[in-house]
């Protein structure tokens, strides 16, 4: 991997799937402040950009949820990075309809000029970056392009695609990127969001595919997951076009779940919604049919908390 030494080899930093959400999921209960844990990897990539005078490209989901309530938005509007180029994934949008998209959060974000929304089968042009940025928010699908230019041809994406190793057990064939991507022929760099695991991959002999990965570790199967943001780098430095940094985690706090002799690990869903069905009539409550099935299913009274609240109750 190259060595970047000055702010002359970076032209942008590529992120994605940043999930920002008003309460920490379930994993990272155990973080005072989860607000101070969303800010520092945003803190880092205002860091890098300063230290690179460059534009951040997101490739989708910057919300865990469309319909964020103000505190989160105002969150993001004093957290996210100046200078921030942006898609929405399916998470920014409601019921994943991107026809919808001014009803979202995302959208407070655009009209309040924090980020620039890519717009659909349009590009933007960053002169002062020497890039031209294509956006394919979720739903849309890549098309190849034949335009010659002296900039940078970036495609910004939010699609699951994946290489063996990471992806998920049942994705789809079609997922996996191979070495000839007739949709992504004309461009130098695509850069993927969706799939929380990063990974960088070659393909049509010299376009670099960065998919970003998932800003902030949010479930128990990421503890050994890495974060990252990409570098991306001025063309001629082979054979990528783009140089993972990965973001210090050093300060998180994750939740240790460990199993006892005799106590199962996780619920039985289809269990607990048969003890629901025996209710019947009754005047018992969720609440009280949630708590009884936790007791008779001997769930540790750490474990009954974190779910109740989970779950609002």
């Amino acid at each position: 991997m190259p060595a970047v030494r000055s702010k002359d080899d970076v032209i942008a930093i590529l992120c994605s799937d940043i999930h920002l959400s008003l309460n920490a999921p379930i994993w990272r209960s155990a973080e005072p402040n989860w607000f101070d844990v969303m800010a520092r990897p945003l803190n880092e990539i205002s860091a890098l950009q300063r230290k690179f005078d460059c534009p951040v490209i997101c490739a989708g989901d910057i919300f865990e949820r469309w319909n964020s309530p103000p505190e989160l938005i105002n969150f993001a509007l004093d957290n996210l990075p100046d200078d921030m180029y942006a898609i929405p994934g399916q998470h920014d949008l409601p019921l994943h309809r991107y026809d919808d998209i001014e009803k979202s959060a995302y959208w407070t974000l655009v009209q309040a000029e924090k980020i620039y929304h890519l717009e659909e089968d349009d590009l933007t042009n960053i002169a002062s970056s020497e890039l031209t940025l294509y956006g394919f928010p979720y739903g849309k699908k890549v098309t190849p392009i034949s335009i010659q230019s002296k900039f940078l041809q970036i495609a910004v994406v939010h699609e699951y695609r994946c290489i063996k190793g990471k992806d998920f057990l049942k994705a789809p064939g079609e997922s996996y990127l191979c070495m000839n991507e007739k949709n992504l022929i004309g461009y130098d760099v695509i850069v993927f969001g969706d799939n929380h695991q990063g990974f960088r991959k070659l393909v049509n002999v010299d376009s670099t595919i960065f998919n970003c990965g998932t800003l902030m570790r949010r479930k128990s199967d990421e503890i050994d997951y890495k974060p990252q943001v990409g570098l991306l780098l001025k063309s001629g430095i082979e054979p990528y076009h783009v140089e993972p940094y990965y973001l210090d985690t050093s300060n998180d706090k994750c939740l240790e779940i460990q199993t006892e002799t005799g106590i199962k690990a996780s619920l039985d869903m289809k269990a607990f919604i048969k003890e629901l069905e025996k209710l019947g009539d009754t005047d018992l409550d969720f609440y009280d049919a949630m708590k009884q099935y936790l007791k008779k299913n001997k769930v540790r009274e750490s474990i009954c908390s974190i779910i109740l609240r989970a779950m609002g109750l």
